[in-house]
């Protein structure tokens, strides 16, 4: 009887940390390890450095059918990836499109995640949605939109997904990863 109690409990605790040790997944990558890795994985993909933009940490490519610069974030001490940023390279004119394009996105996202942990569709007075100025509230940043998912596993938070308009009247999805994400404060908590 012993043994048997032995027995579950180890299961029970390799279960606990292998779900503590899983990764949020960007385009089949586990966002862990070394920025250059993942970097270079995206490259297979087909994704090119943005030169013009002076940094090694963003990308270009196609993204859900979007044409899309990709952004890595790494801890500053140890280089671990945490967080990865898609930014659509469309810049939307008209208030209907852009919506339609972030609600379809929600969507898609809802399916996969399940409901959103977080839900914002704010106007700040004077602006209100149906008055024909949200673009205009959008760039002006009197407008927030924005719905973010957690991904959990066996009770444990993964990591979160963010979708959110900005003020240059784009969409931007953000991928963070739990455990990466407290490594980050940790090293940051070593610098001050």
């Amino acid at each position: 009887m012993k043994k048997l109690l032995l027995i579950v409990c180890l299961l029970l605790s390799c279960g606990v940390v292998c779900a503590q040790s899983e990764h949020l997944i960007f385009k089949g990558l586990s966002i862990d390890g070394s920025k250059q890795e993942f970097v270079k994985e995206l490259k297979r993909q087909g994704y090119v450095n943005v030169q013009e933009m002076g940094n090694d940490d963003i990308l270009s490519g196609t993204f859900i059918g979007q044409d899309s610069y990709v952004f890595v974030g790494s801890t500053p001490i140890t280089n671990i990836m945490w967080k990865v940023g898609v930014l659509f390279k469309t810049t939307y004119d008209t208030w209907s499109l852009i919506k339609e394009t972030y609600d379809g996105l929600v969507d898609v996202y809802t399916q996969k995640y399940g409901n959103p942990v977080l839900e914002q569709k704010d106007f700040k007075a004077p602006w209100k949605e149906g008055d024909g100025h949200e673009l205009i509230a959008l760039k002006s940043d009197m407008c927030a939109y924005k719905t973010m998912f957690a991904y959990a596993k066996n009770g444990t938070i993964i990591g979160y997904i963010a979708i959110s308009m900005t003020t240059a009247c784009q969409i931007l999805i953000q991928y963070e990863d739990s455990i990466n994400a407290d490594l980050l404060t940790k090293e940051k908590a070593q610098e001050i």
